[in-house]
């Protein structure tokens, strides 16, 4: 059966304010002592769940008929293939790579200083970052909501609904970074730029080939890689801006390949 529109408006608007509400309860234990780097270390682990936990306790409604157990298997229906691992490897690391070396270039520093020597902190955070984002997120956004509205607008335009819906989420986090109004408004531009481009790759790549692990990956490395870079707080614009351009420049070789790819499938 056919998700409506309401009951898609229904997932993003309850994951929105269940968002905010985990945010302000986080805001509220620091106001009694709890120190706030604690708090931005490990609540973000359970806050990125709620999107999974919205369509779970609601899936009745949600997800018309499908249990829950039948829509997460759903999301792996696909067997992997190392090539396309590989692929969801290797564009997010570029990306990262790229993204270093202009930073080294505009800042003038060697690429060693910008990136985090500290290598036994890579585990833990790799884990966090694993728990943080994607494992939380990716079931909710790519799982449901872009597959929803890929199937009513197309791949393109739902990637970029999708994208922009699961960008603006994050609104709370970019007033929670410190940066003054303009580097905030850089910021909130690029950082929607850079999610929009991401959510595009992913869409083409879930969209043909059903398995969340491809989404994962991108998610993870985005998030893991980034956090690696060591830079000051009010440069944080111009890394997220790098960030925006080249993934957009990713995103549309991604539409350009899909659409030659398809010009050819229809010709045979």
């Amino acid at each position: 059966m056919e998700t409506k529109n309401k009951d898609l408006r229904f997932f993003v608007i309850l994951t929105y304010v269940l968002f905010y509400i985990s945010l302000g309860l986080c805001l509220v234990i620091a106001a009694f002592g709890v120190p706030m780097e604690s708090i931005s270390n490990y609540a973000p682990v359970v806050i990125s769940w709620v999107s999974l936990a919205v369509l779970m306790i609601w899936a009745k409604r949600l997800l018309k008929g499908s249990s829950r157990k039948e829509f997460l298997k759903g999301l792996f229906a696909e067997k992997l293939s190392i090539k396309w691992i590989l692929i969801s490897i290797i564009i997010p690391s570029i990306i990262f790579a790229i993204t270093v070396f202009v930073l080294s270039a505009i800042e003038n520093k060697p690429v060693g200083k910008l990136i985090d020597q500290d290598y036994t902190t890579y585990p833990l955070l790799f884990i966090l970052q694993l728990l943080m984002g994607p494992t939380g997120e990716e079931p909710g956004w790519r799982g449901y909501f872009f597959t929803e509205v890929s199937a009513k607008k197309g791949v393109l335009k739902g990637s970029v609904i999708t994208g922009l819906v699961w960008g603006l989420w994050h609104t709370p986090l970019w007033l929670m970074e410190g940066l003054s109004p303009l580097d905030l408004v850089i910021y909130a531009i690029s950082f929607m730029g850079a999610v929009v481009g991401i959510s595009i790759i992913m869409g083409y790549i879930f969209g043909k080939h059903r398995n969340l692990i491809y989404c994962t990956i991108i998610h993870l490395l985005f998030n893991f890689l980034n956090a690696l870079i060591i830079i000051d707080q009010n440069r944080m614009a111009l890394v997220v801006a790098v960030y925006a351009v080249l993934y957009m420049i990713a995103a549309v070789i991604m539409i350009l390949i899909n659409g030659t790819a398809s010009k050819k499938h229809s010709r045979l």
